[in-house]
């Protein structure tokens, strides 16, 4: 008797949630072979079950512990995804690449995969790393690991720094008292570049500044002489003007 939970062709069976009431699905159907593919023939016909909505946590040695009680599996053959392998623990549980997870497992008998077919729910073993909310839970400290641990990693990266920076110093000071085969001496700056880089950065604002105060200075000088050479020139054309009407009352005026 197969299971009553068949959505599209697919038996739905429970697997209980660590330390939860709560539920998970994955789904299975008997596998049919492809006549003439040589990638069918490792999943023997009949005995072969197809499952889907793996967990992402699932590997070979989690699916092999869930499903052998109802009968020995002679080889499982991962799909979408891939499995994870328990081996690696560089691998990310939280890879999103892989939460589609999907396996080909192929019984030695027929009789075992009509159990896992008739089944409801499954015991599971616990995982070997933390998954779902503990999971993201690690990750999320992971990568916010407080600020004692951040200024910890910055002293180091700086303590560093300043090592790279004496020995650069050092090697260029050894430059400095060199002289090649043909007598010249090798000229190299010796002085620390970021603190020379540092006062010309704060330098330049005041620079900028007494620039801006001389060019206002100067402008208001050139406005006073322009305002001095016009009242000039007021004064003698005024000076021109009286000489003019003196001789034309004298009659000494005789315009060219």
């Amino acid at each position: 008797m197969a299971s009553t939970k068949v959505f599209g062709g697919y038996h739905a069976i429970a697997l209980p949630l660590p330390h939860s009431s709560f539920q998970r699905f994955i789904y299975a159907k008997q596998h049919n072979a492809k006549p003439g593919s040589h990638a069918e023939s490792v999943l023997a016909t009949g005995r072969t079950a197809y499952v889907v909505n793996l967990p992402v946590h699932a590997s070979e040695k989690w699916l092999r512990a869930c499903l052998e009680p109802l009968g020995a599996i002679q080889h499982v053959v991962a799909g979408s995804g891939g499995l994870f392998d328990e081996e690696d623990e560089e691998e990310d549980d939280l890879n999103e690449n892989a939460v589609n997870r999907t396996a080909h497992v192929v019984f030695k008998t027929e009789e075992s995969l009509d159990k896992m077919l008739q089944a409801d729910a499954l015991e599971t073993p616990a995982p070997s790393k933390p998954c779902g909310l503990q999971a993201y839970a690690a990750k999320y400290r992971r990568n916010r690991p407080g600020l004692s641990v951040i200024k910890e990693m910055t002293d180091r990266y700086m303590a560093s720094f300043d090592e790279m920076e004496a020995e650069d110093l050092r090697r260029r000071e050894e430059l400095k008292s060199q002289v090649d085969d043909d007598g010249f001496q090798t000229v190299v700056n010796t002085k620390k570049r970021g603190i020379v880089q540092t006062e010309e950065v704060l330098a330049r604002p005041a620079k900028k500044q007494k620039s801006k105060e001389l060019d206002n200075f100067y402008r208001f000088q050139t406005r006073e002489k322009k305002r001095d050479q016009l009242k000039t020139l007021r004064e003698r054309f005024e000076e021109d003007r009286q000489l003019v009407e003196k001789m034309k009352k004298a009659n000494k005026f005789r315009p060219e």
